[in-house]
């Protein structure tokens, strides 16, 4: 009898089961960052330092069909940078045979997807910029893009170039009326990295191009702009510069279209379980009212330097130190303006 109850439990197992489906493989990654911060402002603030801790964790889902197309996508239930619970998911990518990748809904930009990130220093909870100051905090600030929309990525040696990636956005909002304080209506992006070779040297350049139209009473232009950037990788050490220049459109309250450029340098040098990175980062932007005079630009400089160490396996602690100066319409934001500094851990799984 016990046989035959076996029996009938695998069949219900095996058989009974069939129709349904099965769960696709899942996996979470994230990490816990633990230090201290500082700062000291060149205003009459007084100098604050104060306990950081920010977590993160996301999952990933992901499954192959018979056909050989892996089916994936990812979400994010605790987000670092708000320290809170978080439902942020990502929209669905399908992976080809032959390597090629399609993302579908909030795909993003294929500008962005190919910029040239120059190596910075590590350095949590640090002083922040005006919430006036317009100039961006990289290259890549020209990109919108739309829930419904896709991205495309070719295959690795792209037309038979050895060495060649590139890939196109395209994303849509025709339904959008929010005309008084702006609203996204279509864009697009285009975008190629090309890695090469020179005696021990390996060569990386990145650029892109994305443009986007928007609804707003008075604007007299839309969003377009591009990048270019150049990473040279000799043994343990990698130097990098990368440059921006675009036009954006904001759609705040205050909506505002800008005049934007920045200019990332960095340099990484890892030496056995220690790793240093020194960056440079200047920017511009103005933020005039929709069909306005240009204004005055906004300015951000910064040079930031940190060291990290392997302590162990997922384990390394971090020295940082940020130097940095913020200016509104041409004017100095003392309490903006200034450095700061960061000891810790992460602990990464």
């Amino acid at each position: 009898m016990k046989k035959e109850l076996l029996l009938a439990s695998a069949l219900v197992g095996s058989v009974g089961l069939a129709g349904v489906a099965e769960a696709a493989s899942m996996s979470l990654s994230g990490h816990q960052r633990i230090g201290i911060t500082g700062s000291d402002t060149d205003g009459t603030a007084a100098a604050v330092k104060a306990g950081d801790i920010k977590t993160a964790l996301s999952g990933s889902v992901s499954e192959t069909t018979d056909s050989g197309i892996k089916l994936s996508t990812g979400f994010t239930i605790l987000n670092e940078s708000t320290g809170a619970a978080s439902n942020n998911a990502s929209g669905l990518t399908l992976t080809f045979t032959d390597g090629s990748a399609l993302d579908l809904i909030s795909a993003g930009n294929a500008s962005g997807s190919h910029d040239v990130a120059p190596p910075a220093g590590s350095v949590e909870g640090a002083l922040g910029y005006s919430s006036v100051n317009n100039a961006p905090g990289g290259i890549d600030f020209v990109g919108s893009s739309d829930a419904v929309g896709f991205e495309y990525h070719s295959v690795a040696d792209a037309f038979g170039v050895t060495g060649l990636k590139w890939g196109v956005s395209a994303s849509f909002n025709d339904e959008a009326t929010t005309a008084a304080t702006g609203a996204y209506d279509t864009g697009y992006g285009v975008g190629v990295t090309y890695v090469t070779t020179a005696g021990d040297t390996s060569v990386t350049v990145g650029a892109g191009y994305a443009a986007a139209d928007y609804i707003g009473t008075s604007l007299t232009k839309d969003e377009a702009g591009g990048h270019v950037g150049v990473s040279a990788v000799t043994g343990d050490l990698t130097v990098a510069a990368a440059y921006g220049s675009g036009d954006t459109v904001g759609t705040s309250v205050t909506p505002t279209q800008n005049d934007m450029e920045a200019t990332e340098m960095g340099i990484k040098y890892v030496s056995g379980d220690i790793t240093f990175n020194v960056g440079y980062l200047s920017s511009s932007g103005t933020d005039n009212d929709y069909g306005a005079a240009v204004a005055t630009k906004d300015e951000r400089k910064q040079t930031s330097a940190s060291v990290d160490y392997v302590i162990t396996s997922g384990v390394t602690g971090t020295i940082g130190y940020k130097n940095q100066e913020g200016k509104n319409e041409g004017a100095v934001t003392t309490n903006h303006s200034g450095s700061s500094w960061y000891v810790g851990t992460t602990i990464s799984f």
